[in-house]
């Protein structure tokens, strides 16, 4: 499928309130055929590693491949944005110093 070339989604691209973006199926390949060169047509595991990696050279923290129903076939990735702050929790012991990033950013 031929047409614009596509540059690869940033976080900074996206308002900061979005902390989570879909990028479907047919975006991922296109994005992985248009930098390999090959035809993929199915989000197989070389085109995961591929769109994974770029993703994290592109500033995203975290990636997750999802299936579509009814087939399972690859429905597409969602792009996690890195957290724009940590809220940490102390905790001192005796013996012990733990701490422990709050699991939702910081957010309240």
């Amino acid at each position: 499928m031929a047409g614009p070339k596509l540059k690869f989604p940033r976080p900074i691209d996206y308002a900061p309130k979005l902390q989570a973006i879909m990028c479907p199926a047919d975006r991922v390949l296109r994005l992985y055929n248009q930098d390999s060169g090959k035809g993929a047509k199915r989000i197989a595991k070389k085109v995961r590693v591929w769109f994974a990696s770029k993703a994290t050279h592109n500033g995203w923290a975290g990636v997750r491949f999802l299936k579509q129903v009814p087939d399972t076939h690859g429905a597409g990735c969602v792009l996690w944005r890195p957290p724009t702050e940590i809220e940490l929790k102390i905790q001192v012991t005796q013996e012990v110093l733990v701490l422990q990033a709050q699991a939702d950013g910081g957010k309240k």
